[in-house]
């Protein structure tokens, strides 16, 4: 006792020597263990002391199975539900993964399960056969009882003749002694060990005996987890995994070390020192070291296992091995991929913006020379009064149109760059998954799509349409509301749709779109210079008689009387010098009434001005 006394101060002045600086340099990761602190569990705890997980930048805390309030906590779930980081497990990984839980292990520490099964010395068994006439101990759900139930069936025995019982808590040897059950389930020699403190002979069943090949306690994370950053989950298998080696070949010390980290002030240390001594030796049998790595996962076992709770009923699918098993070389050639994705991403965006940009200049430069040709042809005719006014007004009109393009743009460009941050920020910080990626490769395309529809309706409204046709009122309002659309929302001006009726007119539809571009873009403009917080633009579509009506009304204050006969003539404005052109509603009456065979009219309401366009319906002339 001299000896273990000053081997414990020994290790306890060790312990007292910090091993690694800065701990907020550290990463903070749980570790949820599957029962109380004890030798099961000893290469985590000594990958803790010795600074394995100080190595890898990880702060881990190693958390008992155990609430202060006696609550036993389900390992699986707590790593499911975000609680903690990594688990230790067995079955229960594969039963919680078939109820969707998010779970991938990493390494399996025990090569064979610890589970066992055990009865009084002069019991009468030879075979599983003989269990039939045996009391065995079996609790509903209880893990230890799987094994017992693959066993059966293995041989040929329905486990379901064979009850439950009641019983909570640990079964002990008292149970065997007393008769009250004839078998009982242990794990880890935990029965051998108090029924040789007590000097009661068993003999036991293992069920690898009968070919039952299962892993006993194996290390195990979120899957999400792994995919996202398994730089993490590396570095701790990595350290977990030198931890236990240390464990293994230092059995010894390492119980020391748990029963005064854990149990310094337990009256009865020496107990305690005494069962983690002996489960030392029973946990070293069970990892096959050094005949087998630690850590060591054959897929084709835990396949077995999965089939095996399949034939139970306790899972239902069929597990995908390489998305159970966690492969650290796979994972990040498979990130290397999707880096390259994610470069050719940038690439492409780059190039449809260029596209984008020319198409617009194209665009504009195709109108600018369609422009110029309509304006000498009407020189020729000898127009020239009209078409320079034509000319002006559209050029004028298309100055306000790339200027509401250029706003239109702005959003869906501060949007798509913001996509593009998100993707860099998701990857640098190991959090970029399949389907973040999907998400953003969406939201990308849906804003390259809106960018191109812009560009249409600009194409669409400057198109030259030299014979009359068809068309809806509401499409074409709806066309120019599109183009407009930004610079009305960033100053807070909204559209009102008070009444709609999807009539047909027949006319030039981008004649018409023009007039109302022009009647919107005033109401715009004084609604802006207004400053007013609520203001608004409302819209009426319905028919009269036989013609198509549309009123645009605003709340901007209306039309001065005094100059009410004057706004539709040609170059009169109310606007600043240089900041109005005098021509849009002119050209509005022009196209309306002489190019339509309409009527445009106007009247102040209680809080602006309504402005009426009608023109025939379609089938008129």
């Amino acid at each position: 006792m001299k000896i273990y006394s000053c081997f414990i101060v020994t290790i306890t002045v060790l312990l007292a020597i910090p091993f690694r600086a800065d701990a907020k340099e550290m990463e903070k990761v749980i570790l949820q263990l599957r029962w109380q602190h004890q030798f099961q569990f000893a290469g985590y705890y000594m990958a803790q002391s010795l600074g394995y997980y100080a190595d890898e930048g990880l702060d881990v805390e190693i958390k008992s199975a155990f609430t202060p309030d006696g609550t036993l906590l389900n390992a699986p779930e707590e790593v499911a539900s975000g609680r903690a980081d990594f688990g230790i497990g067995a079955m229960d990984i594969l039963i919680a993964g078939d109820k969707k839980k998010d779970l991938i292990i990493i390494s399996s520490v025990f090569q064979r399960s610890p589970t066992e099964f055990f009865m009084l010395k002069n019991t009468p068994y030879n075979s599983p056969a003989d269990l039939a006439k045996l009391k065995i101990a079996r609790r509903k759900d209880d893990l230890l009882d799987i094994e017992l139930q693959t066993l059966l069936l293995r041989e040929g025995i329905n486990p379901e003749k064979f009850p439950f019982c009641e019983r909570l808590g640990n079964f002990r040897v008292e149970d065997l002694t007393s008769g009250r059950f004839d078998v009982i389930p242990g794990y880890l020699g935990t029965i051998s060990y108090y029924a040789g403190k007590k000097g009661v002979e068993l003999k036991k069943i293992r069920p690898i005996d009968y070919g039952i090949d299962f892993y006993g306690d194996s290390l195990f994370t979120r899957r999400s987890l792994a995919l996202t950053n398994p730089e993490l989950v590396e570095k701790f298998r990595r350290a977990s995994l030198k931890g236990w080696e240390y464990a293994l070949t230092h059995p010894e010390e390492t119980s020391f070390y748990i029963v005064n980290k854990y149990y310094p002030l337990a009256e009865n240390k020496q107990e305690i020192l005494d069962f983690n001594l002996f489960q030392a030796k029973q946990v070293i049998n069970f990892t096959l070291y050094p005949v087998v790595q630690i850590g060591n996962i054959n897929p084709y076992r835990w396949k077995q296992m999965s089939e095996a709770l399949h034939s139970l009923g306790l899972v239902k699918n069929e597990i995908n091995i390489k998305d159970l098993i966690f492969d650290y070389e796979t994972i990040q050639n498979a990130r290397q991929i999707q880096r390259q994705k994610v470069v050719n991403i940038f690439t492409l965006v780059l190039v449809i913006l260029s596209l984008f940009v020319l198409t617009v200049y194209m665009t504009a430069r195709h109108t600018m020379n369609e422009l110029k040709i309509a304006f000498e042809r009407q020189l020729e005719e000898n127009k020239q009064k009209e078409a320079l006014i034509i000319h002006q007004a559209r050029l004028a009109a298309m100055g306000e149109m790339m200027a509401n393009i250029a706003h239109q743009w702005r959003q869906p460009l501060n949007n798509l760059g913001l996509v593009l941050t998100n993707l860099e920020d998701a990857y640098q910080n190991h959090e970029l998954t399949p389907d973040f990626m999907a998400i953003s490769l969406e939201k990308a395309r849906r804003l390259i799509t809106a960018l191109s529809d812009t560009i249409e309706d600009f194409r669409d409204f400057l198109s030259p349409h030299s014979q009359k046709e068809v068309f809806y009122i509401y499409e074409a309002v709806v066309s120019v509301l599109d183009l407009m659309e930004e610079n009305l929302r960033f100053n807070n001006i909204t559209i009102e749709f008070e009444q709609i009726e999807m009539i047909c007119a027949y006319g030039y539809p981008n004649q018409y779109a023009q007039a109302v571009f022009n009647v919107v873009n005033n109401s715009f403009e004084v609604l802006k210079n207004s400053f007013r917080q609520d203001g608004k633009i409302i819209i009426r579509i319905y028919k009269e008689a036989e013609t198509a009506v549309l009123e645009i009304e605003d709340n901007g204050g209306g039309i001065d009387e005094k100059i009410g006969d004057k706004i539709f003539e040609i170059y009169f404005t109310t606007k600043e010098k240089n900041k109005g052109t005098g021509l849009g509603l002119y050209i509005t009456r022009t196209i309306i009434e002489q190019n339509m065979g309409g009527k445009i009219d106007w009247h102040n309401t209680e809080q602006g001005v309504c402005m009426r366009l009608a023109v025939p319906v379609a089938g008129g002339d």
